[in-house]
């Protein structure tokens, strides 16, 4: 998973790329503008591209009345 946070020194957001088992048991933040250790987590929308029952895919930009 991409993680993203904003870094409390510089302001920079930046990602974090890592399982949810090593996030569960701590990332080493570092802001890679800064090397500030001080960041806030953003939690932002997320997209799921699903399969329709005709045999399509539903998802971003696939129209009305995809699903």
């Amino acid at each position: 998973m991409t993680y993203e946070y904003d870094c409390d020194t510089c302001g920079k957001r930046f990602e974090i790329k890592a399982t949810v088992a090593e996030k569960r048991r701590g990332l080493r933040l570092e802001c890679p503008a800064c090397g500030g250790t001080q960041a806030i987590q953003v939690y932002s929308s997320m997209s799921v591209i699903t399969r329709s029952p005709g045999g399509g895919f539903c998802g971003p930009g696939s129209g009305a009345g995809c699903c």
